[in-house]
């Protein structure tokens, strides 16, 4: 039996509740058919993620090839209790003084609760918008549902 469907509203917010109580999550990026995956913190805004980082691979990466996945699970505990989420989507990259950039400083200094912090100019910002995220959650099966949800984006 596979289980009932959740309502939109309800996934949504057992997705938005899951990413607020997250801070790490993997970026998997990829661009001349070389993958890469980086462990990053991350500060979101509703189903936005944003990513500071110096650059590197994951920027040359972007810069080539915009489309991302990203994952962000629970550490594992046992088979009746995984829970994480799968999102696939598109990234930018904002660099000092641009609206991406702003927005990730917001999105910093909200989850941080650091007012009047200021980032770094040498850094860019990386805003995650999702076209897809996908939900797992193996204690919902208690509950009468599915483990598996997607929630798709316009």
């Amino acid at each position: 039996m596979p289980g009932a469907e959740l309502f939109r509203q309800d996934l949504e917010r057992l997705i938005l509740d899951f990413i607020e109580d997250q801070q790490m999550c993997v970026l998997a990026t990829c661009a001349d058919d070389i993958p890469r995956a980086s462990a990053v913190e991350f500060f979101p805004r509703g189903f936005v993620l944003y990513i500071l980082t110096e650059g590197g691979r994951k920027i040359e990466n972007l810069s080539k090839n915009p489309f991302i996945s990203v994952a962000i699970h629970t550490p594992f505990t046992g088979w009746d209790s995984i829970k994480g989420i799968q999102l696939s989507g598109m990234a930018e990259i904002g660099r000092t003084g641009s609206t991406i950039f702003r927005e990730g400083e917001a999105a910093y200094r909200q989850r941080k609760s650091a007012p009047d912090f200021s980032l770094p100019e040498f850094l860019f910002v990386i805003r995650i918008v999702p076209a897809t995220i996908e939900y797992l959650d193996t204690t919902l099966k208690t509950r009468g549902y599915a483990v598996r949800h997607t929630l798709e984006f316009p």
